[in-house]
């Protein structure tokens, strides 16, 4: 059986663990380094009992048990350099979208109080009755639309920027809120789209975020679809 380092000018109630490749505390608290190992081992072999000195066997495994920590954080280290720069390479990528027309999931449309404006919605299966609400920045419905049966596939929804008593309202940026059921009342699995250019893309979460010329926001995993940017027609 191989007993633990330890050595009372670590602190009392201080041993050498090895837990999945890597050496901790006895309270678990904070990882121990290969300096503090090698300390600890000196230390031990120091202050041993000569009428009872370490067995070979014994100092063997414990010097196999430090190789191994070795290796781990070697193996760590590297890893940690791969996920950089696997990162760099995605952020690089996602920064080609700029411009591009694009398409993702979410439920935000913007108005520019002029021009009505369109969404979409994806319904999983036939619906007797869709109907979609049309909420202000503040959560309020300022508009009902009853769009009455519609197949399972896409479903593009035009609003005109009116309220329910037909006033134009003020341009901003306004969702949309879809509810479809069966002829049973059951619910219907909806999944809401949104299309825009890309005027920004941020990195500050950690992850590559989009932002549309419509006002909406998302990460590029909710990214649907990409389109040729939109061409500008010469004067």
């Amino acid at each position: 059986m191989t007993t633990p380092i330890t050595s009372a000018t670590a602190g009392a109630g201080t041993s050498v663990a090895t837990k999945a490749g890597s050496l901790t505390t006895a309270a678990g608290q904070k990882p121990m380094e290969r300096e503090a190992f090698l300390k600890l081992l000196v230390a031990q072999i120091s202050h041993q009992d000569p009428l009872k000195p370490m067995e070979g066997t014994e100092f063997v495994t414990q010097l196999s048990q430090f190789a191994m920590i070795e290796q781990a954080i070697s193996q760590s280290t590297q890893l940690g350099n791969v996920s950089t720069q696997l990162g760099g390479i995605a952020n690089n990528d996602a920064t080609a979208l700029a411009g591009k027309r694009v398409t993702m999931r979410g439920k935000t449309m913007a108005f520019d109080g002029i021009t009505a404006t369109t969404s979409a919605v994806t319904l999983d299966a036939p619906a007797a009755k869709v109907t979609a609400d049309v909420l202000d920045s503040s959560g309020k419905t300022v508009r009902t639309i009853e769009l009455g049966a519609k197949p399972a596939g896409a479903l593009p929804i035009l609003w005109d920027g009116k309220d329910a008593s037909g006033q134009s309202l003020p341009q901003g940026n306004y969702s949309l809120r879809v509810t479809a059921t069966k002829t049973d009342g059951t619910a219907v699995h909806t999944t809401q789209d949104v299309r825009g250019i890309v005027t920004k893309i941020s990195f500050d979460k950690g992850y590559p975020e989009l932002t549309l010329d419509n006002g909406a926001t998302g990460p590029i995993s909710d990214l649907v679809g990409v389109e040729a940017a939109p061409v500008t027609p010469k004067p």
